[in-house]
């Protein structure tokens, strides 16, 4: 850019650094990873089990015992191993571009502490973690060191459909997708 502006002028410099721009912004659109998800290996002090992506409360006993069954250590491909319910803080494009997270991460707690209770009542043990806003990425973060032997995803009808499309194409494992039922 300053070599065409020196050579050139202020027009063709500018059309440089136009060009240079936009050649940046595509080979970052095109060096995104849209690949399967890395995820951690079992073994001795690695954590893993069923993965529970918590984008609505439990809060129903029904939906409390299919998780209960999911994670019954009594199947061979669970063992002894929990669950982890997993609570994204999402938050609304405002609140992140004024850094005002705060709403997002309390929202989510009590989402997870619902769930938690929830679980505890039905007698499941669970464990449980806030993460990253955006579904994909939390659930990205925690596979890499949690050895997932599937994923459940607990949603209302209809909501969150992009994300879910998006982990059931990127992981290379199961992915249930349980609805809770309207109003919890």
């Amino acid at each position: 850019m300053f070599i065409a502006f020196i050579l050139f002028g202020t027009e063709v410099a500018v059309l440089v650094a136009g060009l240079t721009l936009a050649a940046i912004i595509a080979v970052a659109v095109a060096d995104r990873d849209d690949g399967t998800f890395e995820v951690a290996t079992p073994g001795p002090g690695v954590p893993g089990g069923v993965l529970v992506v918590v984008l609505a409360p439990i809060e129903d006993p029904e939906t409390a015992g299919v998780l209960a069954a999911i994670g019954d250590p009594s199947r061979p491909e669970v063992g002894d191993r929990a669950l982890l319910l997993l609570a994204p803080a999402r938050s609304r494009t405002i609140d992140r571009w004024t850094d005002d997270l705060e709403p997002a991460r309390y929202e989510s707690q009590r989402v997870l502490t619902v769930s938690m209770a929830t679980m505890a009542a039905a007698g499941v043990a669970a464990e449980g973690r806030v993460g990253d806003g955006d579904v994909v990425q939390a659930a990205e973060d925690v596979l890499r060191s949690y050895a997932a032997t599937e994923v459940v995803v607990v949603a209302g009808a209809g909501e969150f459909e992009r994300p879910i499309a998006e982990l059931e194409r990127r992981l290379d494992r199961k992915l249930r997708h349980l609805t809770v039922p309207a109003g919890d």
